[in-house]
């Protein structure tokens, strides 16, 4: 058994492209997960909030239960820590708040394919201290002072739209598209994993609009979308995890059919 104590991210050794187009399942499950410590903040009421990630190598989702292959110290082992593993490198998937008598000592082991990994034992360090953006991102949908302490919080998924941006203050990205033609929607739903018992869903809609839009997949994030009368429609994607649920808009001008 190999045992690495982690401080930063191991670059990815093996790439699905220079695979090949066969993996055995085998090779796509019996590679290591790495466990990662993303860094911390300290709110203005003394609360430290944590961030834990997570690298699979593996080229599809693994299990690794908690227990003594997936564990937290010092007790209790399972603070509702990711039990299931998608390939590549995933931050923010624990997002944990502690006390302010907290003095960074809780580590969480990983064992999978005979490598154990451990989070840093440095947690509180300067150099680990979350610069604005990070911040944002690890109290996006959690109130410190109002949840629980010591577990990994459950938040609402996150909805996106690949290669567009959201206008200023919220406002949805823009797209165009004809009467006519399919408009490739490629949407992204992201989700922690928890509830555990819970199943990530995701659902598009139409908010607005002169006509009918009809999706070739309303139910995955990556669709197609046709319309049938020209102007500005509004659709959203939404996606839950069974407790939360996250949205996304975009708006689409059609034109006409020439």
């Amino acid at each position: 058994m190999t045992v690495y104590r982690w401080r930063f991210l191991p670059a990815l050794l093996v790439s699905a492209l220079t695979a090949g187009p066969f993996v055995t399942s085998a090779v796509a499950q019996n590679e290591p997960v790495y466990a990662v410590y993303d860094g911390f903040v300290i709110t203005d009421e003394g609360l430290h909030v944590l961030a834990f990630a997570y690298f699979s190598h593996n080229f599809e989702p693994v299990t690794v239960p908690v227990g003594p292959l997936n564990s937290f110290g010092p007790a209790p082992v399972d603070r509702q820590q990711p039990t299931t593993f998608l390939p590549g490198h995933h931050r923010f998937q624990c997002i944990m708040i502690m006390g302010s008598e907290f003095a960074g000592d809780l580590r969480w082991t990983l064992d999978h394919s005979g490598v154990t990994t451990i989070t840093s034992d440095d947690m509180l360090q300067y150099n680990w201290e979350f610069e604005e953006r990070s911040v944002r991102t690890a109290l996006r949908d959690v109130e410190p002072a109002e949840a629980p302490l010591g577990v990994c919080l459950n938040r609402s998924p996150t909805v996106r739209f690949l290669g567009l941006r959201n206008g200023p203050r919220g406002a949805p990205a823009e797209v165009a598209a004809t009467v006519g033609d399919q408009l490739k929607l490629f949407g992204s739903v992201s989700d922690e994993g928890l509830p555990r018992a819970g199943t990530l869903i995701a659902n598009w809609r139409m908010l607005s609009g002169p006509g009918t839009v009809t999706f070739s997949a309303p139910d995955e994030p990556r669709t197609l979308a046709s319309f049938d009368t020209p102007g500005t429609y509004e659709l959203e994607l939404w996606a839950s995890d069974g407790e939360k649920d996250g949205s996304n808009r975009v708006a689409v001008t059609v034109a006409p059919a020439p």
